[in-house]
């Protein structure tokens, strides 16, 4: 069985720009919601079997432009959220407001949506799903978030699959991974 693991494509924002933790709730949202363009990549055509993506729209635009074919969309693929980590309105620049929300995650802190516990399930489970419904003769492409790519990965090298994910996977790019 051979799983690809694609990022979506990216969305441009100014990482520097400096807000509050309303304004970072906010710009989560507008991120989730927000569509994407496609990149000049050729597309994955029929080489896969199957697609599980994201049901972000970021997700969804790049899976429809890599994948031929039904492609099954499921929260389960969501990136892990983002949250204002922060009660008091401090300005921060983005780039310290996700890298902090990224660290009270790692250290399971409660203002978290998701702990790191119940993302790593979450990946388990869809790992084991993905196995059991289609063993070890189809092609897979997963289409996700650069986050949660990194737990997938971690996860199929667990169950003996070889492959790897840059720590910042480039948009539309597919990550292959064998077993």
């Amino acid at each position: 069985m051979n799983i690809g693991l694609a990022r979506h494509f990216q969305i441009p924002h100014a990482k520097a720009t400096w807000m509050n933790g309303s304004a970072f709730e906010k710009w989560s949202e507008w991120y989730d919601e927000t569509e994407v363009h496609a990149r000049d990549i050729p597309k994955a055509g029929k080489t896969w079997s199957k697609c599980y993506c994201s049901n972000l729209p970021r997700a969804k635009f790049t899976s429809q432009w890599l994948f031929e074919g039904e492609i099954e969309f499921t929260p389960i693929l969501r990136e892990v959220p983002y949250t204002n980590f922060l009660p008091r309105p401090i300005p921060f620049p983005l780039f310290m407001w996700t890298s902090m929300s990224r660290l009270s995650w790692y250290i399971n802190h409660p203002w978290q949506n998701e702990n790191r516990s119940a993302t790593e399930k979450r990946v388990r489970e869809f790992v084991d799903s993905i196995l059991l419904k289609h063993g070890n003769a189809e092609e897979i492409l997963v289409v996700s978030h650069g986050f949660l790519m990194q737990y997938l990965q971690r996860e199929l090298h667990r169950r003996g699959f070889t492959g790897k994910v840059p720590v910042r996977p480039t948009g539309g790019i597919i990550y292959k991974f064998e077993n």
